[in-house]
């Protein structure tokens, strides 16, 4: 039986992970310094290995880890787990800059681990099934905060990231060029931003965020010379076909988290510990999209 690591139990562990983690058939050894916390959710989900300590961790001989912790401890834990030649998946963004990520990336590259980040949208059936799409000419894809305006490294890792890897994802061209324009207050901090790709046909993609918003939301829409298609909130799913719109049903029965891509995801991820492989050529989209927050970054604060 896989053992499986999963470091930090905060509100994403919790609510997106443990769920789908606690049914899959894996010996699961958890990691927090919040003792009441570990007793709490070891109980829950009647997992019996608990640790307080990675070194703890690390000596009961996981063969993969989930890490959940704040991004700024990203960095340590993870090439502390790929140097001990244990499999990674961490939130995104991987770390807050493309150096280190390219760091941590080269070396499960070079050790033949998988490291995955958590773009979860990827695997959102929504999303997915966009890719069967031909001959998209423009996406426009949104997502909305209500008052939360960051400093601009912070908005554009820790959430305009998803935007980013979404589209880059959807969109199957080189950047042939990109514009950044967004608003920054006196006080250093972002209220929105717009990126736009543009590939050597003339396709374009649109990622829209704005922090300053009086809703939360999320939308994308593309569009063919024959349809639209628009996806809300990652799961609602419509056609739309000269003025007819047609919604989308799925089945009543499918779970949020499937909606959301975290059961796809997670169950992906065990996948490359059962096999003990690696895939570089996830591992290069991931540092492209880490790559293209960097220079979203740099012309943000060059204005």
């Amino acid at each position: 039986m896989l053992k499986i690591g999963v470091i930090g139990l905060g509100d994403i562990a919790q609510k997106a992970y443990l769920p789908v983690i606690g049914r899959k058939d894996v010996d699961v050894h958890l990691f927090t310094r919040n003792e009441e916390k570990l007793s709490g959710l070891a109980d829950q989900y009647r997992f019996p290995h608990r640790h307080e300590t990675i070194d703890s961790l690390l000596q009961a001989g996981i063969q993969g880890a989930f890490v959940h912790t704040s991004t700024a401890s990203h960095y340590h834990i993870v090439e502390q787990l790929l140097l001990n030649n244990i499999h990674v998946y961490v939130d995104k963004p991987v770390t807050y800059d493309f150096g280190s990520t390219e760091k941590l990336l080269t070396i499960a590259n070079k050790k033949g681990l998988a490291l995955m980040a958590g773009f979860n949208r990827r695997y959102a059936p929504a999303y997915a099934n966009l890719k069967k799409l031909e001959n998209a000419n423009m996406l426009i894809m949104q997502k909305n905060r209500r008052s939360l305006p960051a400093d601009v490294r912070t908005f554009v890792f820790d959430d305009f990231i998803h935007v980013i890897d979404t589209l880059l994802s959807l969109f199957p061209h080189a950047i042939e060029h990109l514009t950044v324009s967004g608003r920054k207050t006196s006080d250093g901090l972002l209220h929105h931003v717009v990126v736009q790709f543009y590939s050597a046909d003339g396709t374009i993609a649109i990622g829209i965020m704005n922090r300053d918003a009086g809703t939360v939301e999320e939308r994308l829409d593309i569009f063919t010379s024959e349809e639209k298609r628009t996806v809300l909130n990652v799961n609602e799913v419509f056609v739309t076909r000269d003025r007819h719109e047609t919604r989308v049903t799925t089945s009543d029965w499918e779970s949020t988290l499937h909606k959301r891509g975290f059961e796809q995801i997670v169950e992906a991820f065990l996948q490359r510990v059962r096999t003990n492989s690696s895939s570089p050529q996830l591992h290069d989209e991931i540092l492209h999209t880490h790559e293209i927050c960097e220079r979203v970054v740099d012309c943000l604060i060059r204005r």
